[in-house]
């Protein structure tokens, strides 16, 4: 079954929050995880995996949160499965993870056709 992780799914959910600001605001992680019910400890995870990709950026002090760095409109669910679950694809091998049946394995050639497929629909999906 392809499915997204909750990673992904939350990391969705934060950046649809933080496109709904206006500009010169920061949204709180700690008040957008009470507000949102997910743990303030898996946000920070997932917050630190979209800074490392650029995708945010974080300003500190007590009225400080997180910001957008790129144009929301120009973010793809791609970025953010690579942001916070690394690498995309729909199997261990296209992740570039070993195989102990890399060699006598019959499906690959089908699961790469649908890995560009579904890579394809991921950069053509925008999170707003």
């Amino acid at each position: 079954m392809i499915k997204v992780s909750k990673q992904v799914d939350y990391a969705v959910q934060l950046l649809r929050a933080l496109s709904k600001l206006k500009e010169g605001e920061f949204l709180s992680l700690r008040k957008f995880s009470k507000e949102s019910t997910i743990s303030f400890l898996f946000l920070q995870r997932i917050a630190r995996s979209l800074k490392a990709a650029k995708i945010i950026d974080a300003s500190r002090g007590i009225h400080g949160g997180y910001y957008f760095v790129l144009d929301p409109k120009k973010i793809n669910m791609k970025q953010i499965v690579d942001a916070v679950d690394g690498n995309f694809g729909i199997t261990a091998c296209l992740r570039g993870q070993p195989c102990e049946r890399e060699k006598t394995c019959t499906n690959k050639d089908i699961f790469h056709k649908m890995n560009i497929q579904v890579e394809q629909m991921f950069l053509e999906t925008s999170i707003i």
